[in-house]
């Protein structure tokens, strides 16, 4: 399993970081479901998460994905990754700002047969949406972040 883990990041790697929709079909298992807050209902299958890359990468052409760590027991997969980008094109109906933004996300990851068969990710689309000035941040507001 350790050789299908590292394979399996390496993928999710390769995938975020240059769009290539084959890669989803070596990464994601034959009706895989990928499960997103941010999003109105699961995609499912390699084409449907290829195309959700697509659109991510279409408003951030430059983005980049980082797994910064991993955890993997039995058929589950944790990892902890940052992305960053450059708001270039639409992206979620918000025209191109030119920002950058920088986010960190966990994703958790059940493995079958050395594919991902469901995947759950979590992030905070509001610090997202503040980044990019689609909604007022604390700095805007005059709120400060607890901490």
């Amino acid at each position: 399993m350790t050789q299908d883990i590292q394979r399996i990041v390496d993928c999710v790697i390769e995938l975020w970081n240059t769009g290539n929709a084959e890669v989803a079909k070596q990464l994601y298992a034959e009706g895989a479901e990928r499960y997103d807050p941010n999003q109105p209902g699961p995609a499912r299958g390699a084409q449907q998460i290829a195309r959700y890359v697509a659109e991510v990468r279409t408003g951030f052409p430059d983005f980049k994905l980082e797994v910064k760590q991993r955890v993997a027991e039995g058929d589950r997969l944790v990892t902890q990754w940052t992305c960053t980008g450059t708001h270039k094109g639409e992206f979620q109906g918000i025209s191109a700002s030119g920002k950058r933004v920088n986010i960190t996300g966990v994703a958790l990851a059940r493995i079958e047969n050395g594919k991902v068969a469901e995947e759950r990710v979590y992030f905070d689309r509001l610090a997202l949406l503040e980044q990019l000035g689609a909604v007022p941040g604390p700095a805007q507001t005059g709120a400060k972040h607890p901490g």
